[in-house]
C-alpha cells in the first residue's frame, strides 16, 4: 500500500507530505485545487514522463517521493533482478524522483540509482490507476478481450502464448531470410555457371596473349619484313659484292698466307667461322623471306582471339594466367554452392512446428477464456445488481472460429453484451450502453479483477462519471467494500461517494505573497461535514445543507467495517 507521498515544488505545490491509510481514501476539493497534481506526482514517481512546465515557477527542480509498505513478492523480485538493495524493512519500497527545470530527471529506489525502465516495471505491482475516462475503453471492442483476461487472471496463460507467438514470428522471419538467401544463392549459382562456361569456352593457354601479340605484329608487317629480309639476304649472301663474297676472297688469301706462316692459322679459322655463319644467316633470311607473305584470314583470327582475351581481362582482371586461376576458383565455388533448398526446407519445418505450438496454446487459452467468460457472466451480474442494475444481463461472446487469426494473445475475438433492463435484448456494450452504465460495468470489472493486483493500491480517478443519486451511493458502498481488503484511493466530486470514505483527504488552494499554493491533508470529522456540505450546496452552506452532510456520514457509517492493513 502507499503509506506516504511527499511532493516539493511541483506545479502549484510548494511542499506537501501526505499520509495514507488502509481502506478507502477519498480525495475531494474544488475544481482546479490540485487533485490531479497528486495523480501526476504518483505517475512521475513511477516512471511517467513529466511535462516541461511541471517544475514550480522560481524553483530549479521538483521532487516526489513515495513510500510503499507491504509490497508483493513480485515487486521485490523486480528489485532483486535489478540489483536494488532492500529497504530497512523487506516489504518496503522507497521511490524518489527529481525533475530538473531543463527536463532531465534522476530516480532512486531504496537509495540506489534506478532507471526509468525499472520504475515502469515496478509500477504495476505498486499502483493500479483507473482513470475517469477508462470506462470508455468498453466502447472499443478490441479492449474486451484484455479486460476478460484481467478479470480471469489469465496473465500466467497469456505469457506463454506471447512467447510461442514470438517464436513463430521469429521462425517466419528466419524462413523469409532463408528464402531470400536461397534466391540470392540461386542467382549466384547461375552467375557462376555462366562465368565458368565463358572462361572454359575460351580454352585459355598460359602465355597465349604474348604469343598472339607477336604473331599479329608479324602478320601486320609481313610485306615490309619480307623486303627487309630479302635485302639483308642479298647483302649477306646472294647479291653482287655480298659479304660472303668479300669474306670468301679474304679467306682464300689467308689460306695461302697460313701455308707460309702457320701463325695465321688461328685467324684463318676465325674467318672460316664467320663465313660459315654468314652463309647460314643468308640461307635463313632467304627461307624467312620466301615463307613470309600476307595472310588476312589468319590476321583476323588472331585479332579476334586477342580481342576476346582483352575483354575477359577487363571483366575478370589480370593476365591470361590470372584468368586461368580465376576460372579454377569459380569452378571450386560452384562445386561448393547449393544446399539453399535444404535450409529453406528446414526453416519451413521450424515454422510449422512453431505454428502448431502456438495454435495448441491458443486453443488452451481459448478454453480458459470460455471458462472465465462463463464465470464472469454470472459474477458480473451480481456486481451490477449491487450497483443498482437489478435487471441486468451480461454475456461474453466469441467470434467465429473459422475466421480467427492467430496473434500474440491467441485467436479469440471477444465482445461484451449487456441488457441493462429487464425485457431488453442484449446488445453490444460498445454500442448501446450509457455513460453511467459503462462506469458501473467498469467498476464491477475492476472489483472482480482486484484480486489479481496482488497488493497494488487501487486508484480510481473520478469513477463517478455519468452517475448520481442512489447509484452514487451504491458505488460509494462498493468502493468501501473493496477497501476492506485493499487500499483504495478515489478522487470524486460526488458527496454520496465521499461519505463512504474510511479516510477523507481535502485538497485546497490559496494565495500567499502573490502565488497560488495547493495543499492536501486528512480531514477531521467536523471538516468532513463542512467539505460534504460544500459538495452538496456549493457556495450556499446553509444549516439544512450541513444537516444533510451530517446525515450522509451517519448513514454511510452504519455499514462501516474497519479496513485491515495491507501486509
Amino acid at each position: 500500500m502507499l503509506r506516504t507521498l511527499k511532493v516539493r515544488d511541483l506545479a502549484i505545490i510548494e511542499e506537501l507530505e501526505l499520509a495514507l491509510e488502509p481502506g478507502l481514501n477519498v480525495v475531494t476539493g474544488e475544481t482546479g485545487a490540485g487533485k490531479s497534481i497528486l495523480l501526476q506526482a504518483l505517475d512521475v514517481t513511477l516512471g511517467g514522463r513529466p511535462d516541461a512546465d511541471l517544475v514550480r515557477s522560481g524553483a530549479e527542480e521538483a521532487a516526489v517521493e513515495a513510500l510503499f509498505t507491504g509490497v508483493p513478492a513480485a515487486a521485490r523480485e523486480v528489485l532483486a533482478a535489478a540489483g536494488i538493495p532492500p529497504a530497512d524493512r523487506p516489504d518496503e519500497v522507497l521511490v524518489r524522483r527529481v525533475i530538473a527545470r531543463g527536463g532531465r530527471t534522476r530516480a532512486h529506489v531504496n537509495g540506489a540509482q534506478a532507471t526509468l525502465a525499472l520504475l515502469r516495471d515496478l509500477a504495476p505491482h505498486l499502483l493500479r490507476v483507473y482513470g475517469q475516462d477508462e470506462h470508455q475503453a468498453l466502447r472499443r471492442v478490441e479492449s474486451h478481450r484484455e479486460l476478460l483476461d484481467a478479470v480471469g487472471g489469465l496473465g500466467s496463460t497469456l505469457a506463454p502464448m506471447r512467447e510461442r507467438y514470438e517464436r513463430w514470428a521469429a521462425a517466419r522471419e528466419a524462413l523469409a531470410a532463408a528464402r531470400r538467401a536461397a534466391e540470392a544463392a540461386a542467382e549466384r549459382t547461375e552467375l557462376l555457371q555462366f562465368q565458368v562456361q565463358e572462361l572454359e569456352r575460351a580454352a585459355l593457354v598460359p602465355g597465349e596473349q604474348e604469343a598472339l601479340a607477336a604473331e599479329r605484329a608479324k602478320l601486320v608487317h609481313a610485306e615490309r619484313l619480307a623486303a627487309l629480309a630479302t635485302a639483308a639476304e642479298a647483302a649477306l649472301y646472294s647479291g653482287e659484292g655480298s659479304a660472303t663474297e668479300t669474306v670468301g676472297r679474304a679467306l682464300a688469301g689467308l689460306r695461302d698466307a697460313a701455308k707460309l706462316d702457320p701463325a695465321l692459322d688461328a685467324t684463318r679459322a676465325l674467318v672460316e667461322s664467320v663465313l660459315a655463319e654468314l652463309e647460314e644467316a643468308g640461307t635463313a633470311l632467304g627461307t624467312y623471306a620466301r615463307q613470309l607473305r600476307p595472310d588476312p584470314e589468319r590476321l583476323e583470327v588472331v585479332e579476334e582471339r586477342l580481342a576476346l582475351l582483352a575483354r575477359l581481362a577487363r571483366k575478370y582482371g589480370g593476365t591470361v594466367d590470372d584468368l586461368i586461376r580465376r576460372r579454377d576458383e569459380l569452378v571450386a565455388e560452384l562445386a561448393a554452392a547449393g544446399g539453399g533448398g535444404d535450409a529453406v526446407a528446414a526453416r519451413e519445418r521450424e515454422v510449422e512446428a512453431a505454428r502448431r505450438a502456438a495454435a495448441e496454446w491458443a486453443g488452451r487459452l481459448s478454453v480458459e477464456r470460455r471458462r472465465v467468460a462463463h464465470e464472469l457472466s454470472r459474477a458480473l451480474v451480481k456486481e451490477l445488481r449491487a450497483l443498482a442494475l437489478d435487471g441486468a444481463r451480461f454475456t461474453v461472446r466469441f467470434g467465429a472460429g473459422e475466421e480467427r487469426q492467430l496473434g500474440p494473445a491467441g485467436w479469440d475475438e471477444v465482445e461484451f453484451f449487456l441488457s441493462a433492463n429487464t425485457g431488453e435484448e442484449e446488445r453490444s456494450l460498445a454500442k448501446v450502453a450509457s455513460g453511467g452504465e459503462l462506469s458501473r460495468v467498469m467498476l464491477a470489472l475492476k472489483c472482480l479483477a482486484a484480486a489479481e493486483d496482488k497488493g497494488a493500491t487501487l486508484i480510481f480517478d473520478e469513477v463517478d462519471a455519468g452517475i448520481g443519486g442512489a447509484v452514487a451511493e451504491v458505488v460509494g458502498r462498493k468502493l468501501r467494500h473493496l477497501g476492506r481488503t485493499r487500499q483504495v484511493l478515489c478522487i470524486t466530486h460526488l458527496p454520496l461517494i465521499a461519505a463512504f470514505a474510511d479516510h477523507h483527504i481535502g485538497v485546497a488552494k490559496r494565495e500567499h505573497d502573490g502565488r497560488t499554493l495547493s495543499s492536501a491533508r486528512p480531514l477531521t470529522t467536523s471538516e468532513r461535514v463542512a467539505e460534504l456540505a460544500r459538495m452538496l450546496g456549493g457556495a450556499r452552506l446553509t444549516r439544512e445543507v450541513r444537516q444533510h452532510a451530517e446525515q450522509l456520514l451517519r448513514e454511510a457509517g452504519r455499514d462501516a467495517v474497519p479496513a485491515r492493513a495491507v501486509s
